[in-house]
């Protein structure tokens, strides 16, 4: 197993942009501004009824490109938008202001600190600190959801772009022998971390099984996981969805999210190059979350 990184510790007080977009007519332009903006440097997005809010580390994004996005989108649709500034010490209590704990069809609850403990169900505390997954994002929900039906007893569970490590937790309580949960940004290396300990968890973190990279860390790892979930974007599982492959056991299970439906094709066409097999995708929201096995081979 490879050796438990540096726990990197974030000593700035980092300042985030967020950017309100309202967009008429809504769709496709709220899919075309996500994906244009995730080049730009934000990277993460909440769907509204009316538009869209958008992410990303100040420091990050690349102010000339965003503004000529916003041009852009403005030759398809007509768009309103606003810029702010979050710190991030702000951000957990405009987080418990704005959001309420979640229920995943009575059969799990994303909750914070502060909400009451659920009387049934697999129960996940999480606390955000910045990390993507909280539960309210259509696409996190809808893994959570499909995580559910899969058999996860004794297996061991990657868990790619980990964010607050909702995913990880609950593949912990429902049973997994190991979990190894990855992120390349440092916040959600430790929310993912943090995150355990508000789980009782502490003790299942070993070396090895949160780490801080992307999937260049998986190339010691040859056909060692039983399933697969990544939640990231487009772009990030076209790219590594061959180190994935490498990583996983034959029949392997294989649960991605973090895209729209369109984008399930071109994902399609280098699962059927990797010889994977498509079991189903489900929508929410304009979120898509697909299935697939790897080959018995």
């Amino acid at each position: 197993m490879r050796p438990f990184p540096k726990l990197y510790k974030v000593t700035e007080n980092p300042t985030f942009l967020k950017l309100t977009l309202t967009i008429k007519p809504l769709l496709p332009a709220r899919e075309i501004a996500v994906a244009w903006l995730d080049t730009c440097g934000f990277d993460m997005f909440e769907n509204g009824a009316e538009g869209m809010v958008a992410y990303g580390k100040k420091s990050e994004i690349d102010i000339p490109s965003c503004d000529s996005i916003l041009l852009d989108l403005k030759e398809i649709a007509e768009i309103k938008f606003e810029f702010e500034t979050v710190q991030s010490e702000n951000w957990n209590a405009a987080w418990e202001a704005d959001y309420p704990a979640i229920d995943v069809d009575g059969l799990a609850h994303m909750r914070a600190p502060f909400h009451p403990k659920p009387s049934g169900g697999l129960d996940i505390i999480i606390q955000p600190q910045m990390s993507f997954g909280t539960g309210h994002h259509a696409t996190t929900w809808q893994m959570l959801r499909r995580l559910l039906d899969e058999t996860t007893l004794g297996l061991s569970v990657l868990d790619m772009g980990c964010g607050t490590g909702v995913l990880a937790i609950a593949a912990h309580l429902l049973g997994a022998k190991e979990v190894v949960a990855i992120d390349v940004d440092t916040w959600s290396f430790e929310n993912t971390q943090s995150n355990y300990s508000l789980n009782d968890l502490d003790s299942r973190i070993i070396p090895g099984e949160v780490l801080l990279g992307d999937a260049d860390l998986l190339a010691t790892m040859n056909e060692r996981f039983d399933l697969l979930l990544a939640n990231i974007n487009r772009n990030v599982l076209l790219s590594d969805m061959h180190s994935y492959d490498r990583a996983l056991k034959p029949q392997a299970r294989i649960l991605m999210s973090g895209f729209f439906p369109n984008d399930l094709l071109p994902l399609q066409a280098v699962a059927t190059e990797l010889g994977w097999t498509f079991h189903s995708a489900t929508e929410r929201e304009g979120w898509c979350c697909a299935l697939w096995e790897k080959s018995h081979r």
